[in-house]
């Protein structure tokens, strides 16, 4: 006869499986492998209390050896490019920014860069000092300073 503690360790190896699936963060990842050995202790009749201590003892030692990079993989780091020192910098309109037409430049800390506006059916005209609000490719979007 199967021991029920074969069923119960089927069962959480299956919750964590759709843990990690539906949320993709590494959650329940750690748990598996140790689940995976408790399954094959409970088909070979262990007692109880070594599947549960073996399961711990090898979610504990896996966590402890990959957290490190999974960290890495749920927080990428993101990389600074000069090109995000102009986010926030006031901009002088060279050419109408127009996204009806999708024309438009601004220059800001030397450097010409092609311009839209953060709001649709809205036309700055040339020598309009704005605000850079982000870049989107190697657009900045801006809005006028008022």
């Amino acid at each position: 006869m199967i021991d029920i503690m074969l069923y119960i360790w089927i069962g959480f190896f299956v919750l964590s499986v759709i843990v990690e699936v539906n949320t993709m963060n590494l959650i329940a990842i750690w748990f598996m492998p140790g689940t995976l050995i408790a399954i094959v202790l409970a088909l070979l009749s262990v007692p109880v209390w070594i599947q549960v201590l073996v399961w711990l003892l090898i979610t504990v030692t896996v966590f402890a050896a990959t957290w490190r990079l999974s960290a890495r993989l749920r927080h990428p780091r993101h990389e600074p490019t000069n090109a995000d020192r102009v986010i926030g910098q006031t901009a002088i309109v060279t050419e109408t920014i127009s996204d009806r037409t999708q024309t438009g430049q601004a220059r800001v800390m030397g450097q010409t860069w092609s311009a839209r506006t953060d709001e649709t059916e809205t036309e700055i005209p040339a020598g309009t000092e704005v605000r850079v609000l982000r870049i989107e490719g190697v657009k900045l979007i801006v809005t006028p300073i008022v």
